[in-house]
């Protein structure tokens, strides 16, 4: 038997769909690219905004063309389990969101690096997020079936753990979890992303910056700086709390990528300025901006002053755009850590420490050698685009 798998969504997502695959296999499938060929056709969704929603839906139509055993998973049916049936009578399953942690799973990343799940759920509850409402309140993996599985995956040849959840730093003695993991054979590179603000500690700062093994690049979204709107986000901090702990995040030499909405309701010209010139400030390393979405069952929804945000997506983007520039820049000289991905015409394409998959820069590496997939080397810049960078191997 064979299924044709489509994995939507976040890393965080992709974990469920590598337990779902897990099952699969014990259940005597293999698997296929081409969902024609395919016996069942398993989608995993994803549905924590509008146009997530829109995505996995349309998804589902286009595969149920094939006319095979469609099934579709997580967070859509978990969202909209009374309303799918009739919107979707051609599924012939529907499966919520995992009520457990699995203990084994199939890898669906590249082979050199693994995103390992540490908690689900979360309890921050900010009021724009349907998270709590699809995912639960926050549940802690224990730390022996987190280490099992790193330990698992780097026997395979895994050489960069990524740890994931709702909010990593929230796990109980997140600093001991890192520092046991750096100590497992085979493991090269550990980096941590969707970090809550105020869980960061001075001690997680100081294991990061002290153990060579967890790259220095954190991923700290903060959604907002100006205190009105962070305080009807149910944003616990405010904006002189950023200010402080961006200071200690850069004091330690750490790389700094967050993301940030625009668009909130009750975010007028004054506000949205205030967001532009805090970017200016802090010229973060890495960026990404979303739109606000009105969700239907958050406090949020609710709010007076919903509005499009369009264009101060794109005011923002063109302000972070010279920011990336300015910063790669300074970079042209130095030798930085990099982990290959692929070749292309030319040289190769890989990231340094300061790149998570997908979501962030790549820098393009010439090589009188050929270089391996997963090979971690280092490169000297040389040259600057916008996000991405160009180098010679050092």
């Amino acid at each position: 038997m064979k299924a044709h798998i489509v994995s939507l969504g976040c890393p965080k997502n992709l974990t469920d769909t590598e337990s779902i695959m897990a099952k699969l296999v014990q259940e005597g499938y293999s698997f296929t690219d081409k969902p024609a060929k395919a016996d069942l056709i398993l989608v995993n969704t994803c549905a924590f905004i509008q146009s997530a929603t829109k995505e996995s839906i349309d998804t589902i139509k286009r595969l149920a063309k094939y006319k095979k055993q469609l099934v579709v998973a997580c967070c859509l049916p978990q969202r909209y389990k009374n309303e799918l049936p009739k919107l979707l009578p051609q599924v012939d399953a529907f499966i919520g969101t995992p009520t457990k942690f699995s203990k084994k799973a199939i890898k669906a990343t590249s082979p050199w690096l693994a995103y390992v799940k540490i908690a689900e759920g979360c309890n921050n509850c900010c009021s724009y997020c349907t998270i709590p409402s699809i995912r639960g309140s926050l549940k802690i993996r224990p730390i022996k079936d987190v280490l099992n599985e790193v330990k698992l995956v780097a026997k395979t040849g895994v050489k960069e753990i990524i740890f994931v959840a709702q909010d990593t730093a929230a796990y109980p003695n997140f600093p001991a979890l890192l520092q046991k993991t750096a100590r497992i054979k085979g493991v090269r590179w550990i980096r941590i992303l969707y970090a809550y603000p105020t869980h960061i500690t001075d001690r997680l700062l100081d294991v990061m910056a002290r153990e060579k093994k967890i790259v220095k690049y954190i991923d700290l979204p903060i959604q907002h700086c100006n205190d009105k709107i962070l305080k009807l986000m149910n944003r616990r901090y405010t904006r002189q709390d950023l200010k402080i702990l961006i200071s200690k995040v850069r004091r330690r030499k750490i790389a700094l990528r967050t993301s940030l909405i625009v668009g909130f309701p009750g975010e007028g010209e004054c506000e949205f300025q205030e967001l532009s010139d805090f970017i200016k400030e802090v010229k973060f390393d890495r960026l990404g901006i979303f739109t606000y979405s009105r969700e239907e069952g958050t406090p949020a929804s609710k709010m007076k002053g919903q509005q499009g945000s369009g264009k101060r997506f794109h005011k923002l983007m063109r302000v972070q755009a010279r920011i990336s520039k300015g910063l790669n820049k300074k970079l042209i000289g130095k030798t930085l850590a990099a982990i290959i991905e692929r070749e292309v015409r030319g040289g190769f394409i890989g990231r340094t420490y300061m790149d998570a998959p997908d979501i962030d820069g790549s820098v393009f590496v010439r090589s009188s050698r050929i270089l391996t997939p997963g090979e971690l080397v280092k490169v000297r810049v040389t040259g600057a685009k916008t996000y991405d960078l160009v180098g010679c191997l050092a």
